[in-house]
């Protein structure tokens, strides 16, 4: 029987290990013989060791990638920032290069802490990362949001970097711009704001008490979409939003017009609930549904085609110009 690694005055650490080594049976083995064996003895389940060696052999790997990334000589990067769970902003890096069969490989190199998200600042974080690992005279291309502290032509990022190879062009990121165009589209039309504020309302009605959102539920069929959130960052999550009605556009009705019943129901939730029955009852409503999830899984379909690592420019033409001639039509 495997030891107990856990007590009082051990952590998640141990627990966890516990866990896994109940599907691993090398570790069941380890932890058997090393368990509470006590100071002085090597086990090799501590975390500060556990953290070494993942910092070694991430090291490792890093090796292995630039390895191949050097054989292939020419590269280009792209980099984003977002903010992780504890808050705190990282730089995402990625390189691209053409491999020994022809086609285009992407590796991610690296997460960055960064504290500032003024163009300067990043241009040296992309250098050091660059200069660290590889020659940045190979760098042929460099591709980043449309952000104008990435993108601006004088003092950007990508103007910065460009000053230390002129043959870095920018390429801005597909799927950012095709995200761009999306959400300028629907700002440029007020019928549709009023229709997406709808579905964020419905999501925000349902979702605020446990008791709505198991009537919503009960109410669809196991498998079902329930009503989704929009996304400020990912416009195609609208897509998800707008299918959910329209796949269950009954069954998302049937729990307003319960609740309504309700006489428990507090006037405000009685107020609001009517609201939105009247407006999924509405004509209006319905036609924007069908008309918004036509247009919306075409942008979908083309937003991940656009994120493939293998996709060339010339087939990023061609799926904007689809897209164009599909959205006129």
């Amino acid at each position: 029987m495997m030891k107990n690694l856990r007590s009082d005055k051990t952590g998640n650490y141990l627990g966890i290990l516990e866990l896994l080594a109940k599907f691993d049976p090398f570790l069941a083995q380890h932890t058997q013989k090393y368990a509470g064996a006590g100071k002085g003895s090597t086990s090799y389940l501590s975390k500060t060791i556990c953290e070494k060696l993942m910092k070694m052999m991430a090291k490792q790997l890093l090796m292995e990638i630039v390895s191949v990334i050097k054989q292939a000589k020419y590269f280009s990067t792209s980099v984003d920032s977002t903010p992780d769970i504890s808050h705190v902003d990282q730089l995402t890096f990625t390189v691209r290069y053409v491999g020994s069969h022809g086609r285009p490989i992407e590796r991610f190199i690296n997460f960055v802490e960064v504290h500032s998200h003024k163009a300067e600042n990043f241009a040296n974080v992309v250098k050091d990362v660059i200069t660290e690992n590889l020659d940045i005279s190979n760098l042929r291309r460099q591709s980043y949001d449309n952000a104008s502290n990435m993108a601006g032509a004088y003092s950007g990022l990508q103007a910065r970097i460009e000053e230390l190879n002129k043959l870095a062009h920018f390429v801005p990121c597909a799927a950012h711009s095709i995200n761009l165009v999306g959400a300028s589209s629907t700002d440029s039309c007020l019928d549709a704001i009023t229709f997406f504020n709808f579905l964020q309302n419905l999501y925000t009605f349902f979702s605020s008490s446990t008791h709505r959102w198991d009537c919503l539920v009960q109410a669809i069929e196991k498998g079902g979409l329930v009503v989704k959130s929009l996304s400020n960052t990912r416009w195609r999550a609208r897509d998800d939003a707008v299918k959910a009605v329209r796949n269950h556009y009954c069954e998302t009705t049937n729990p307003l017009l319960k609740i309504s019943k309700d006489r428990t129901q507090t006037m405000t939730t009685r107020a609001e609930e009517g609201g939105l029955i009247k407006q999924m009852e509405s004509f209006e409503t319905a036609l924007m549904t069908v008309i918004w999830i036509t247009i919306l899984e075409r942008f979908n379909v083309t937003n991940i085609a656009l994120q493939s690592p293998t996709i060339d420019l010339l087939t990023v033409a061609n799926l904007y110009k689809f897209l164009l001639t599909f959205v006129q039509n």
